[in-house]
């Protein structure tokens, strides 16, 4: 079964050190054995593969959601969704 959240994307998306916010997202999804995707802007992008969210072109404000599936995905979506919203 998944889970899907929606979400506005917080301002951690527009700062200089949006390449850094990435890594630090990847990372914490990477922690995690359940599928994680972000959606925005039409697209779907892998929440492990930092070129896949790059390529989602989100900043501050977007509308977004996440889709998670797994055997841990509660936890997945409480560690990510913080760093999703506030950035």
């Amino acid at each position: 079964m998944a889970t899907v959240v929606d979400f506005q994307a917080g301002s951690g998306w527009n700062r200089n050190g949006a390449s850094a916010f990435r890594d630090v997202l990847v990372s914490v999804a990477c922690r995690f054995e359940s599928d994680i995707l972000v959606v925005a802007n039409g697209r779907r992008g892998n929440a492990k593969d930092g070129m896949a969210i790059d390529a989602l072109r989100v900043r501050g404000g977007t509308a977004a959601q996440v889709l998670v599936a797994g055997p841990d995905e509660e936890a997945a979506l409480h560690a990510l969704l913080p760093l999703l919203q506030k950035g």
